[in-house]
């Protein structure tokens, strides 16, 4: 296109396609980025549409500039830089409206169009879910229609139609070179739609930190913290413990992971009833995996510490599946080395005062620490009560507070004051953050464990027994431990509600479906990489150990297919497939002109049924029909397949013959 074409030259309806396309994208954004950015957005592109719809002049090129000088400094005041996800997506924005706001040409117009297709690919560095994607994908399509418009040339603004059917045709020859490139395009490392500093930007889930009310903020949230799909039967509800952070560090109101840990091994004394599995975990931005208790396998690029706590080498930025081997009945940690062991007693004297007596007292009036096991956990199930909503500890001595007086709180107060209450009596303890639990999808057996099963217990250390599990919730709140937390405290959230009304449970079936269909999508389109490129390039019998083999084949596939749309193209336009009417009135003429009457090039059908008729009259009523049903055909409404029928019986039976006048 000529980039001298003047300003009218953009047709008001090019334009407004243009700049609804630019909407369409940029739409998602309003809720990420600031917002005077979509305020800014909104006031620049309805200028815009202003100009365009009164036929009114540009903005002075000063004023633009100052614009886009403003628009960077409030980027700049924002963030304090202008690269990353959130700042460069910002920028990136307020310039694709100053180029709406300041192209005259068609050039330009292409230009913005360009822009446009690199804002889709922007809305992916927040979001790959599978409505973004799909959103993403009209937005692509109404930028391709765009550009289709513009490419009919000035003077004709095509109808929504010629728009949108040549844009989906392009899109749909694009579909096999498409799916040729996502299947052999070399694989990387990491998360592809982040930037290394945003990678961890927005994500939730366990801390390695544990204060009286930290877990419940998590159950409110129903985001997926992991999936798991078992080899073969799923173990009972209550023995699903998902082991994630150890605390052993605590300073009279939090509990921390310690600083310095040192390696562990997966050596039991007795390991039992194994359960395989295959976890699928969501990004958290951490170093912590998750297994039942106790691993009996490592992911590769893992480790473990002492306390069995998996972690890996890198942190979790991105959705990572590996398969897990663990043992439901064991024994470990018999030997205690006297570091763990002061670890695991040591508490602050001046903290909790009342809480800490209270252990001491046990301790000297019980036969053992099976003894004083027993009294914490009769004590937590004949005073207390579970609930989601306790009352804010806001005292100094927080534990304290809770056992003396409030007496009512979540899985984090009951794990913390108990652990408290074992190093008081001088058992070592320990506190265990993680998942219990899950949800069964009926539709794919898969176990959907979120973040409202988040859950804190207690690892307490027994002589000749070793670390055993002990998990004071479970007196409190049974239901909890055995069916989950919406049975213990009833529907939390709006869609859990909404499904223990539904009696029909089509709400539910519905959710089990979106959860199966996103468990596919997660691990056969984002979760395609390295590892599963080979393994499914592998089951193809295709054997590639490097990326140069695998350049190969992709160059090899995209010519290949590339040659086969271009051959269905060329045979779509073959001689064979020409309109019946077409061949009937070129048979027509050819019968014509074997008796001395041949049309001129430039001889219309008219014209040439005129001059038949003075020359040869004999015939003019059979050359009359069928010239008739040829221009209906091909200059009139059309005729039906009957009439086409016709046509052509009508000239098989024409002989031209007659005597000339």
């Amino acid at each position: 296109m000529s980039g001298t074409l003047p300003n009218a030259a953009l047709d008001v309806r090019n334009v407004m396609w243009l700049l609804a396309a630019m909407v369409f994208v940029a739409a998602p954004h309003a809720t990420r980025l600031p917002e005077w950015v979509g305020v800014f957005f909104a006031l620049v592109v309805a200028w815009r549409g202003w100009i365009a719809w009164s036929a009114s002049r540009n903005p002075p090129r000063w004023l633009v500039v100052a614009l886009t000088v403003a628009a960077v400094a409030a980027t700049l005041f924002a963030y304090r830089r202008v690269t990353g996800r959130d700042a460069g997506t910002t920028l990136l924005v307020l310039m694709a409206a100053m180029k709406l706001l300041e192209m005259k040409t068609s050039r330009e117009v292409v230009l913005a169009i360009h822009l446009g297709f690199v804002l889709v690919m922007t809305n992916f560095l927040f979001s790959q879910s599978i409505p973004i994607a799909i959103y993403m994908f009209v937005c692509v399509w109404l930028f391709v229609a765009t550009l289709v418009g513009y490419h009919r040339g000035v003077g004709r603004s095509p109808t929504i139609r010629e728009r949108l059917m040549p844009a989906g045709m392009l899109l749909l020859h694009a579909v096999p070179l498409m799916l040729v490139f996502f299947i052999l395009f070399p694989r990387v490392q990491g998360p592809l739609w982040a930037l290394p500093q945003d990678a961890r930007a927005g994500l939730t889930g366990l801390s390695d930190t544990m204060t009286p009310g930290s877990v419940s903020q998590l159950i409110q949230s129903e985001a997926t913290a992991f999936r798991v799909q078992f080899d073969g039967d799923i173990p009972p509800f209550s023995r699903l413990y998902w082991r994630g952070p150890v605390l052993w560090a605590f300073d009279g109101r939090t509990w921390k992971v310690p600083e310095l840990s040192a390696a562990g091994s997966m050596e039991y004394s007795r390991a039992e009833r194994p359960v395989r599995y295959t976890v699928s975990v969501e990004p958290h931005g951490k170093h912590w995996l998750f297994s039942l208790d106790v691993p009996g396998t490592l992911p590769r690029g893992a480790g473990i510490r002492h306390d069995l706590q998996m972690r890996s080498i890198r942190p979790v930025d991105t959705r990572i599946r590996y398969e897990m081997t663990s043992y439901l009945d064991y024994r470990y940690g018999e030997k205690l080395p006297s570091t763990f062991r002061a670890l695991g007693l040591s508490f602050d004297e001046r903290r909790n005062p009342r809480t800490v007596a209270l252990g001491r007292q046990w301790a000297r009036e019980s036969a053992g620490p099976a003894q004083i096991l027993n009294r914490a956990l009769q004590l937590f199930n004949a005073q207390f009560t579970y609930t989601l909503e306790p009352p804010l500890l806001t005292s100094d001595d927080p534990y304290d507070e809770f056992l003396f007086e409030v007496k009512r709180g979540f899985c984090e107060h009951y794990a913390g004051s108990f652990a408290l209450l074992m190093r008081a009596a001088g058992i070592p303890a320990r506190v265990v953050t993680g998942y219990q639990g899950g949800e069964l999808n009926p539709l794919n057996r898969e176990l959907l464990v979120r973040q409202a099963d988040a859950h804190a217990w207690v690892e307490v250390w027994l002589e000749e027994r070793g670390w055993i599990r002990v998990d004071p919730t479970s007196v409190v709140s049974p239901d909890r431990i055995d069916s989950g937390i919406n049975s213990a405290l009833g529907p939390i959230g709006v869609i859990p509600s909404l499904i223990a009304a539904d009696r029909l449970r089509v709400l539910a079936n519905l959710r089990f479906a979106w959860d199966a269909l996103n468990s596919q999508y997660n691990q056969w389109v984002l979760g395609y990489n390295v590892d599963r490129q080979r393994q499914f390039l592998a089951n193809l019998g295709l054997e590639i150990s490097d990326w140069k083999k695998l350049a190969l084949w992709l160059t090899g596939a995209v010519l290949a297919v590339g040659g086969l749309v271009g051959l269905a193209l060329v045979l779509r336009d073959l001689p064979s497939r020409r309109d019946p009417a077409v061949v009937a009135w070129d048979r027509f003429c050819a019968k014509l002109a074997g008796t001395g009457i041949v049309r001129a090039p430039h001889e219309g059908p008219l014209d040439f049924l005129a001059r038949v008729e003075a020359v040869r009259p004999a015939v003019a009523g059979e050359a009359r029909e069928i010239t008739g049903l040829y221009v209906e055909a091909r200059y009139g409404a059309g005729i039906s397949k009957r009439e086409g029928r016709d046509l052509l019986a009508r000239v098989r039976r024409f002989r031209g013959r007659g005597p000339f006048r």
